[in-house]
């Protein structure tokens, strides 16, 4: 493929958001194109972001063929009334021009004139489809993150639980499904919660009205709230903090659309840190344990408990899950494969 001059409206202007680095910008610069976002210039392609206005006559006036990188559930709203607030919000502070309508329809109405669309998981391309019959299913890329071999020595205090989730600040909300069975644990062995994300957030649209993510746990974790460690994000962070814990947990609130149908990626970065891992029956992590052949599924409280202290307390069992996870990883989604998905989905629209 020669090298390609890509125009894009990023999710970041740093382009240093997960959604940016893991995604458009690591292929661009493994494959050596290069990536503008100022969109007055001539292009060969256009990739659009789940920031961008969707009617800007940028799109139209480029000439270019149009890639649509839709990476969460926006098809599939909590419901009508928020479907509706989120359209007229990005209207009101500009985000969106045109006229006013629920996200969703402006998300439906771009996948139609898009020349390809990418998701993150085979869930959401089975709605997207309807309006693109060229959609493709691409994680992120997880390459800052090592790959760690499970039998690699941890530092790990004898008896205790110690327990790594991480992710943003919006998911948080999970825990407070398993916050019970933690509790219940700590009453048998010292138990210690280690998160790592952001120390802040935005409530609104990603780019108004910061919360503190400390305040936040206070509220939805109350029960657990003393023996609960964030640690802010950064690749090192992360790595460090997983070497020090000896198992994952990923619940997950399925009554929200946006969460039910998220990808499998943060089971993934599980397995490449080297922790066994649990979750809650979404599609995705059903799929992937499956297909890795490995018991990864809470579907209750009792679950939680049990399959907790399984992983911790049989090191044998924990390993083989990891040591399954990681060569699904190596099978299903190296490098090679996810450079060439992106090919894929370029030379479609060329």
């Amino acid at each position: 493929m020669r090298k390609l001059k890509v125009g894009y409206w990023p999710l970041s202007q740093s382009l240093n958001s997960a959604g940016d680095r893991r995604r458009l910008k690591y292929w661009a610069d493994a494959r050596g194109h290069s990536v503008v976002t100022n969109l007055s210039q001539k292009v060969d392609i256009l990739v659009a972001s789940e920031n961008s206005d969707f009617n800007s006559p940028y799109f139209e006036k480029n000439n270019a063929p149009i890639v649509f990188d839709l990476i969460d559930a926006y098809l599939s709203p909590l419901n009508f009334h928020d479907d509706l607030l989120r359209g007229v919000a990005k209207k009101i502070v500009g985000q969106i021009s045109g006229g006013i309508k629920p996200f969703s329809h402006h998300i439906k109405d771009f996948c139609l004139k898009s020349n390809a669309v990418i998701c993150s998981s085979i869930e959401q391309q089975e709605i997207i489809s309807k309006y693109c019959a060229n959609t493709h299913v691409i994680l992120d890329s997880h390459d800052e993150i090592p790959l760690i071999h499970p039998a690699k020595p941890r530092i790990i205090l004898p008896d205790r639980y110690r327990i790594l989730w991480e992710g943003q600040p919006a998911t948080i909300g999970g825990l407070k499904l398993i916050s019970s069975a933690l509790a219940q644990l700590s009453e048998s062995k010292p138990l210690s919660l280690h998160l790592v994300t952001d120390e802040t957030y935005f409530k609104f649209l990603n780019r108004y009205f910061k919360g503190n993510t400390h305040v936040l746990l206070k509220r939805d974790l109350s029960q657990i709230i003393e023996f609960v460690n964030i640690t802010p994000w950064t690749s090192k962070n992360l790595t460090d903090t997983a070497r020090s814990c000896t198992a994952g947990v990923l619940p997950t609130d399925l009554s929200v659309p946006m969460q039910r149908l998220k990808p499998e990626n943060r089971l993934l970065i599980m397995w490449r840190l080297g922790l066994p891992c649990l979750t809650s029956p979404s599609p995705a992590y059903v799929r992937v344990a499956t297909a890795a052949g490995v018991d990864v599924i809470c579907n209750s409280q009792d679950d939680w408990l049990a399959k907790i202290d399984e992983l911790i307390q049989n090191p044998t069992y924990a390993c083989e899950q990891v040591l399954r996870g990681q060569e699904y990883i190596l099978e299903r989604h190296s490098r090679d494969i996810l450079l060439d998905k992106w090919d894929q989905v370029v030379d479609s629209v060329l």
